[in-house]
């Protein structure tokens, strides 16, 4: 893949040259963004003082682009030329990121910077109150202003290469809104362009439509003045486009035994659930319809929602009604969201209401047959499941209504906490059906039951360490009604009850006077070195364990830039222990594959700063984000119900020993192995943070102590966390989305499972959602290269006998006719509506793994570099 990168750097420069545009049109995860860099990186060797802006979807696509662009000059540009790198590995060019046209327009004048980033949403909301009414013209009056200074300033040329990241954005060319209107005035007319080269990046440029690529390559030439093309059918028209301005190939990984295609291992799997077996389910369901048309069956505009419940509240032929005199840049917003996202359907109060009646009075949510179908597909069964491979844990679970993401995530982290509590009560040595059991389950595994049945219980304690004192901590859990109640349990919260036994016990691992809080602490060399100092009666009149430990580590280093300031001040820990201490690192390093062995003792014997960052990242995943933190406690719960040692250092002897006995084949182990198979691919592709930043605490993990949690409009604030999150083996196992994270995003690093839940809009929007684990180097193309029959599952879950099935079929089959055409980039107008006829043996057109062969896959506009000769 590094050569066909290559290769389309090379020809994409050629198309530029020869017109000025290039579409960038390969499959989803082929590495656009570091081709269309590769032409930035030349175009700086060629002219250093080359200015280029890079248009993204939103904020957090931009963050991408910068990440990719300092990872990109420091590992893949070989050459120190202070022109495209510096002499330290730092890109020469200054990264800008500006989210309003002015920003930029003032950026551009103050010369901050050379690679200058902003967001297609910078086109809308151009008009304050003030302006409104002057719709369109007034924002494209707006962006011609900005067009006129920015070239002031840059030159008759403009900038010297424009890219637009996710360019089917931009296919709205005669929708009459403002945003079109400012893009139009902003990129200039065929005799004023804002760029003199103009890269447009896209998976799907035929995306909903046949005509969507010509009015994508319409921003950024004139078209309308080549009379051959005029001539031109629609599609002998777009194929003409795309052979002279496209680059389109299809995607190849490597595994074992050879390249395989997508259509070597997609599996697209039909999951059908039914009401058989489940009165109350039907119950539920007679009580919804009764009040839906009770409620809302007297307007005739209703209607389709007496098909709410059975469709999963997925409403796929659902659309919200625009008001005519509204703003037409809500139209492109529409369009933009694919319809998916709906939040606040008329039947969302009346279901929430059902719902929390439901739950008062039966202490669980109602069942609902598409929901349960969902979470056996997506938690284990029995809590040994937990052990399996981590990556078949993670699940990606995409939408279309909010009420039905949070409702996915409520109900999975329920059942999840079924077998979280499992741990605990095993621990304890209860069963099941013991009365204890039963009464907290009876209260949803709640801290208030917990507390009752643990004071039932801890009677049989002896204290290895009372005479600590835990304190209080920061409780950052997500702290809502969606969160698992398991999780919550580890969390200190204010006021009475605030710190029940497991927060006490968690904040025994992780408070720097508990002796304990050596047990996560690496190893004094990162591989198996113990400890045998510490400091007592330090200035805060405490014994500190883990910060003597951390200045053994730390004091010494000859790393430039890499020490510890508050340790060198206190000084090298005096008090000696009475034998050496040693953290859990001293049994699982040895128990680590050769591979990985010799990865952490690399970095513990050339760069101490990413085993330090490392250690302090899997800390946070095994305290916060993942079941670790379960088994522990019941580790704990266990030793210390047998033992009978009073003085702390022996206790923590006794504990390091016990566990010795568990460590093999334990959560714990697996986390660490998994959390060093991708560490360094995380820090590098996923996160801004360096992967010897050694002193960040990795707060984000704290944050995620669900196994499920959502991505949605109503869910911005984190969605970088939960991107950071699934892309590591730690918590959420199970991402519920709508369209935020359909496109521009990677969610491939350990997930090779995703669920359609609800439809997708198009066929387009179809393959940007299984794009987001469909990617080189991520967990499928693992698989593929330790195991040639690996499967990337796709899943299509509907309950059968209903009109959801009608739909499911409906979409697969269309879909099926359309996805040649769409790998070719001439997709036609896809039709949503729903036809009944159409859906007979549907089945037979869900996408089988194809046994793979020495053909070569034909790429529908390649790389042929005789046509342009050799510029």
């Amino acid at each position: 893949m590094a050569a066909k990168q290559t290769e389309g750097v090379a020809y994409l420069w050629n198309l530029l040259v020869a017109g000025k545009v290039a579409l960038l049109a390969d499959e989803v995860g082929m590495g656009k963004t570091f081709q269309a860099l590769g032409v930035a990186a030349w175009l700086w060797k060629n002219k250093p003082d080359a200015k280029v802006l890079v248009m993204a979807p939103n904020r957090h696509l931009c963050g991408h682009w910068r990440r990719e662009f300092e990872g990109f000059i420091r590992e893949h540009i070989r050459q120190a030329d202070d022109r495209v790198k510096t002499e330290d590995g730092m890109p020469v060019a200054t990264v800008c990121e500006c989210y309003q046209l002015e920003h930029l327009v003032q950026s551009v004048q103050n010369n901050e910077g050379q690679l200058y980033l902003t967001t297609v949403y910078a086109l809308s909301g151009l008009l304050g109150p003030e302006r409104r009414a002057e719709g369109p013209e007034g924002a494209g009056s707006i962006a011609a202003n900005c067009h006129h200074r920015l070239k002031q300033h840059l030159g008759p040329s403009g900038f010297d290469l424009i890219i637009v990241d996710e360019a089917h954005y931009l296919r709205n060319v005669s929708g009459g809104s403002q945003r079109v209107s400012a893009a139009k005035a902003l990129f200039g007319n065929a005799d004023s362009r804002l760029g003199v080269w103009n890269l447009l990046l896209t998976a799907t440029p035929s995306h909903t439509r046949l005509d969507d690529v010509q009015n994508i390559l319409g921003y950024f030439t004139q078209l309308d003045r080549d009379p051959a093309l005029e001539a031109m059918s629609g599609a002998e028209r777009t194929r003409q486009l795309l052979q002279r301005y496209a680059l389109r190939r299809l995607r190849l990984m490597e595994g074992q035994g050879g390249l395989y295609g997508k259509r070597h291992y997609r599996h697209e799997k039909a999951v059908p659930a039914s009401f058989d077996g489940r009165p109350d389910a039907e119950m539920f369901f007679a009580l919804y319809q009764k009040r839906l048309v009770a409620d809302l069956g007297r307007q005739k505009e209703n209607k389709s929602l007496t098909y709410g419940y059975l469709e999963g509240f997925e409403s796929f032929g659902w659309k919200p009604q625009i008001d005519s005199g509204a703003d037409a840049d809500y139209q492109d917003a529409v369009e933009d969201r694919m319809v998916e996202d709906f939040s606040k359907a008329t039947d969302t109060e009346l279901l929430r209401d059902l719902t929390r009646r439901y739950r008062d009075q039966f202490h669980t949510f109602p069942d609902h047959p598409k929901y349960g179908l969902m979470i056996d597909q997506c938690v284990p069964k029995a809590a040994d499941g937990l052990g399996t491979a981590l990556e078949d844990l993670k699940h990606l679970i995409f939408v279309r209504r909010i009420p039905s993401v949070r409702e996915l995530t409520q109900r999975i982290n329920e059942r999840y906490d079924e077998l979280l509590a499992g741990m605990i009560v095993n621990a304890w040595g209860k069963q099941a059906d013991d009365p204890a059991v039963r009464h907290w389950r009876h209260q949803g595994w709640s801290r208030d039951g917990y507390a009752q049945f643990h004071e039932g219980v801890k009677h049989s304690l002896a204290e290895v360490d009372a005479h600590e004192e835990a304190g209080q901590d920061e409780g950052e859990g997500e702290g809502t009604q969606l969160a698992s109640r398991i999780a919550e349990l580890f969390v200190v919260k204010k006021g009475s009850g605030g710190q029940t036994d497991c927060a006490n016990v968690r904040l025994r691992f992780s408070k720097p006077e508990s002796v304990f809080a050596l047990f996560l602490e690496p190893a004094s060399d990162y591989l198996t070195g113990g400890y045998s100092a510490f400091y007592a009666k330090a200035e805060t009149g405490r014994i500190d364990y883990a910060n003597a430990a951390k200045y053994v580590r730390l004091h010494g280093w000859d790393v430039p830039g890499v020490h510890d300031a508050a340790a060198r001040m206190r000084g090298a820990p005096r008090d000696r222990l009475e034998h050496p201490l040693h953290s859990v690192w001293s049994l699982l390093v040895p128990r680590l594959p050769p591979a990985l062995y010799r990865k952490l003792e690399g970095w513990a014997r050339d760069n101490k700063a990413i085993a330090e960052n490392f250690a302090n990242y899997i800390k946070a995943g095994f305290l916060y984000a993942s079941p670790v933190v379960v088994e522990l406690y019941a580790w704990f719960v266990e030793y210390r119900q047998q033992t009978r040692e009073r003085e702390v250092q022996r206790a923590y002897r006794g504990f390091h020993d016990w566990v010795s006995l568990r460590v093999d084949g334990s959560l714990m182990l697996r986390y660490f192995t998994a959390a060093l198979e991708t560490f360094d691919t995380l820090c590098g592709k996923i996160i801004d943070h360096g992967l010897d930043q050694w002193d960040e605490e990795w707060r984000s993990l704290k944050r995620l102590t669900s196994p499920c949690w959502y991505a949605s409009g109503d869910n911005s604030e984190g969605r970088q966390r939960l991107i950071l999150g699934f892309n590591s083996p730690f918590y959420p196992n199970v991402l519920v989305s709508t369209s935020v994270l359909q496109e521009g995003v990677n969610l491939h690093l350990q997930c090779h499972q995703i669920h359609h839940y609800g439809l997708a809009g198009s066929p387009g929007d179809n393959e940007q959602r299984v794009g987001r684990l469909d990617r080189l180097f991520g967990c499928v193309n693992q698989r593929l290269q330790r195991s040639g029959n690996a499967e990337l599952s796709i899943h299509y879950p509907f309950l059968q006998g209903s009109v959801d099935e009608d739909q499911v079929a409906s979409f697969i089959e269309r879909k099926h006719q359309v996805e040649e055409q769409m790998d070719a980039c001439v997709q036609v107008h896809f039709d949503k509506q729903l036809r009944i006829s159409d859906a007979q043996q549907w089945r037979s057109f869900l996408r089988r793994p194809l046994p793979i062969s020495d053909e070569r896959l034909q790429d529908p506009y390649g790389a042929v570099f005789t046509k342009l000769g050799q510029q």
